[in-house]
């Protein structure tokens, strides 16, 4: 069997999605969105279809060393987000080719079910609260939130105004929820180190399971400043594109939680070899997992393999994904059943694709740009 071709598309608002085919009908679905960079993906795609066409693929591990040592310029955003959506779309060809699922590739399954979180999001501090509360009764048993919402409406930001808000939602959420739901609080990678301390400080108050991308991911080391003046838990990763990236979050003691996504950080391959550094230094994964439900799905089944796994995010959690599945070119997507998914059924991925779907939205594709933070000086801010 050697594959013959590679087709892709591009999905509204920044989706890329993959299908690798061969000579014996034989074909693989995966996902390479990355926020706000599909045609640069698409563009590699292009690129790297030479290495890929005539090759055997079922040795997904040469395909994968081949895609990214093969290139003399190579790593970061793009060219990772390509492998990995290459990566999916091999594994759930080799699972077709053989007739079991992608988690039986990986060893087999190390749990019965996977533990969820969703997220919440408002413009105020009430409606907020009234989400979580709603996401907590379907069963959910750990939340994610951020504030500055009404700040994003506006494309302005400012660091006391969001530091409060981040305090003033939690003490919200918290008294909504109580103590028995876990709560995720989120900096996206928008704070200074004082204003991340601050944060931090407050959340100890309102025993948060960690903070999210309290800092920017440029400079590592500023987690050891931060660490040193909190005891709440910290994970990073979404933005780290490989197990190198993660090499002085793991080494230096950095964090707590590593957070690679499958769609960013070289799909199915790297996510087990960065979960099984992390083993190593005592630190567990809990996947980012925002993207489309091919993603959902090569996650969920990498997530079922590994033993050091905390908990996956997962947007289909929400009640409000109901409606986006009902008009999916992915079928199905994971269950949600009181905070847990179970195992997916059938072979590869699991899932069934239309392609004339596929088709359709491609036709209707439109770029669209990451929002622009200001300070209220007009200064640049990081969303």
């Amino acid at each position: 069997m050697r594959i013959s071709n590679i087709k892709c598309w591009l999905i509204n608002p920044t989706g890329v999605y993959i299908k690798i085919e061969t000579d014996k009908g034989v074909s693989g679905f995966g996902e390479a969105t990355i926020p706000y960079m599909p045609q640069s993906v698409v563009g590699i795609l292009k690129d790297m279809k030479g290495y890929l066409l005539g090759e055997d693929p079922l040795r997904i591990e040469y395909l994968w060393q081949s895609l990214f040592r093969d290139l003399f310029m190579r790593g970061g955003p793009v060219h990772m987000a390509a492998i990995s959506g290459i990566d999916m779309a091999l594994y759930d060809l080799k699972g077709k080719a053989y007739g079991v699922p992608v988690y039986e590739l990986l060893g087999g399954l190390v749990r019965n079910k996977v533990r969820l979180y969703g997220h919440v999001a408002d413009e105020t501090k009430e409606g907020i609260a009234e989400k979580a509360k709603r996401l907590a009764d379907t069963g959910c048993t750990m939340i994610r939130f951020r504030a500055f919402h009404d700040s994003d409406a506006r494309n302005e930001f400012d660091f006391a105004a969001g530091a409060a808000q981040q305090t003033e939602y939690l003490e919200a959420i918290r008294n909504a929820v109580g103590d028995k739901v876990d709560l995720i609080l989120e900096c996206h990678g928008r704070y200074d180190l004082p204003w991340a301390v601050k944060i931090a400080q407050e959340a100890e108050k309102h025993n948060v399971f960690f903070l999210e991308d309290p800092l920017r991911q440029e400079n590592p080391a500023l987690m050891a400043a931060l660490r040193a003046q909190t005891k709440v838990p910290i994970a990073t990763g979404e933005r780290s594109h490989s197990k190198w990236d993660f090499r002085e979050l793991f080494v230096n003691n950095l964090i707590d939680y590593a957070r690679p996504d499958v769609c960013h950080c070289g799909g199915i391959t790297e996510m087990k070899k960065i979960a099984a550094f992390a083993e190593v230094y005592g630190i567990s994964l809990v996947p980012h997992n925002t993207q489309g439900p091919l993603a959902y799905a090569a996650c969920l089944h990498t997530a079922f393999t590994i033993d050091n796994l905390a908990v996956v995010e997962a947007m289909y959690a929400n009640p409000e994904s109901v409606s986006k599945k009902a008009k999916s070119p992915v079928t199905p997507w994971p269950d949600c059943i009181k905070g847990y998914s179970y195992p997916p059924k059938g072979p590869g991925l699991g899932v069934e694709v239309d392609e004339a779907m596929l088709d359709q939205a491609e036709a209707g594709f439109k770029l669209k740009l990451q929002p622009k933070l200001r300070a209220y000086d007009g200064s640049v801010r990081d969303w």
